[in-house]
């Protein structure tokens, strides 16, 4: 019986607990009303977000630029611009300073664009940010930034045949890219080949990527060849170059090294009973008349 009483406190005590919590969270979430959507609820972002979300595509270590423009400045008072990130709430910029410690963030002004400038983005950039004027009503603007990675691609690869003599040619693709590389350099071996005065070798930038051309190859044309964008990943491919076939022994100066196995067997055979023909006595000798 003395086991009921206790269970009755621990119950009350436990209701007491989730009421309490309960209530303290109301309270949190009334103080903090754009707080309180978590960073999960960020995430998705959409249901927490009054207004048009322009989509800005950035490739991973460009700059980014992300637009704020101010439709009514209002006459007599004096606007305030902020900058800041929407899922953890990171103050970035107040007016034409950079509030964050990161200084990649940079504020460019002209008449009633207030530009936000990230440098050098990666991944971790990703997301919505959120331009704020002090105006009457508040103004906001938000763009949402996406980040790419870009690669390139040889087709082909990875291992390319070419006839000795024919022609080659490699094309560097860029896949994924906001924005045209400003070199793409190519290496064969190791070996950097944009700006060697090889004959019959030419490199051309494209919107897109790389083309490399050989005219006439050669047995030196041959090996592991690889792209490299200012932009984007590299890419491989090994050239093989397959050596023209043997010519003929009458076009070689009767080499007899370059004979076909059935002309060497004849050729043999026709020694061999020379050489027996030579050794074995004449019928003459052998039964004198």
């Amino acid at each position: 019986m003395r086991a009921l009483p206790i269970l009755l406190s621990i119950l009350l005590e436990i209701q007491f607990y989730v009421t309490g919590s309960q209530a303290e969270h109301q309270q949190s979430s009334s103080a903090n009303n754009e707080v309180a959507k978590s960073s999960a609820g960020e995430d998705k972002g959409e249901d927490v977000i009054e207004g048009p979300i322009r989509e800005v595509l950035a490739q991973s270590g460009s700059t980014a630029n992300l637009p704020c423009k101010i439709t009514e400045p209002g006459a007599g008072t004096v606007n305030v611009i902020t900058w800041m990130k929407r899922k953890n709430r990171r103050l970035l910029t107040v007016g034409k300073s950079t509030h964050s410690v990161d200084k990649r963030f940079v504020v460019i002004h002209s008449s009633t664009d207030w530009l936000l400038q990230i440098r050098v983005v990666t991944v971790q950039d990703e997301g919505i940010y959120e331009c704020q004027i002090t105006s009457h009503p508040v103004q906001r603007n938000f763009v949402r930034l996406k980040i790419t990675e870009a690669y390139s691609i040889i087709p082909g690869a990875p291992d390319l045949h070419v006839k000795q003599g024919s022609s080659l040619r490699l094309e560097c693709q860029l896949k994924a890219a906001a924005e045209s590389p400003l070199y793409v350099f190519w290496y064969r071996q190791g070996h950097m080949i944009n700006y060697d005065e090889e004959p019959g070798v030419k490199v051309e930038l494209t919107k897109n990527g790389s083309i490399l051309m050989v005219n006439k190859t050669k047995p030196s044309h041959g090996g592991n060849y690889t792209c490299a964008p200012s932009n984007a990943k590299p890419a491989y491919v090994m050239v093989h170059v397959i050596e023209e076939e043997e010519k003929p022994a009458a076009m070689h100066g009767g080499d007899r090294r370059n004979l076909g196995p059935a002309i060497l067997a004849s050729n043999f055979l026709v020694s061999l009973l020379a050489a027996v023909s030579w050794r074995i006595p004449s019928f003459t000798s052998l039964y004198p008349t």
